[in-house]
């Protein structure tokens, strides 16, 4: 990094901005948040770690990548650096992993091989959210220049993240009301056709539709449930 000048880190920072918060899924921000930091600063491994509904950090992505195993471990906040830096929301930079007292579990979790470790709190909605960590078989590997970077960075990252994960839940929302306004019409029709089959005396006809009415009815809960607004809708058969 040191054949860049102020300038040209400065363009870096905000093509990684640019590009990062144009995606909107969030696997492709989690990609090019790595892509556009590997020009900025040299580092050997990183990772992006995040919390999951219940409390505990996962490996989100990494760069190189990593193992499915990997990926899928999921660890208590205590236990880990990475813990540490969600729980207190501020920076961890251990220069050299070999002379640091770290506890053995949390010496375990930087890594082997590992002697440089950064890691940053990604913030978002008032809370850490997961961590941006970087690692290097060097000791001391970044400037405190090269650090403020990843600092200034991270904000990015996080915001990026959260506005992936709100078009997700968009996206979720208007797929469950498509699935709800189809099954309310379904129950329409079946009404309209139950009364039908009464008018003609067809007994047989009307338990059969009124089987499936009941199961299309029973199906709309599910909807709500997954966060989607149900019309209110009279469907008696009288």
């Amino acid at each position: 990094m040191g054949e860049l000048d102020a300038a040209g880190r400065s363009a870096l920072v905000l093509r990684l901005a640019r590009h990062v918060t144009a995606r909107h899924d969030l696997d492709d921000v989690l990609a090019e948040t790595f892509r556009c930091l590997r020009p900025l600063v040299a580092f050997a491994g990183g990772s992006i770690q995040l919390l999951d509904d219940d409390g505990w950090i996962q490996m989100a992505a990494a760069d190189p990548p990593a193992a499915a195993h990997v990926l899928s471990q999921r660890v208590p906040l205590g236990t880990s650096v990475a813990g540490r830096v969600v729980l207190t929301e501020q920076p961890v930079y251990l220069p050299d992993v070999e002379v640091e007292t770290l506890p053995l579990q949390r010496r375990k979790s930087v890594g082997n091989g590992t002697r440089s470790y950064l890691a940053i709190p990604l913030v978002a909605d008032g809370a850490a959210i997961g961590i941006l960590q970087v690692d290097s078989p060097e000791p001391h590997a970044w400037t405190g220049e090269e650090r403020e970077l990843f600092l200034a960075v991270a904000p990015v990252v996080a915001a990026a993240i959260q506005n992936a994960r709100a078009h997700a839940r968009a996206a979720m929302a208007r797929a469950h009301s498509v699935a709800a306004n189809r099954r309310l019409s379904e129950a329409r029709h079946l009404v309209a056709s139950v009364r039908a089959a009464r008018r003609r005396g067809e007994d047989f006809d009307v338990e059969r539709l009124l089987v499936r009415l009941e199961q299309v009815v029973c199906e709309l809960p599910e909807l709500g449930r997954a966060g989607v607004r149900l019309p209110v809708q009279q469907l008696a058969v009288g």
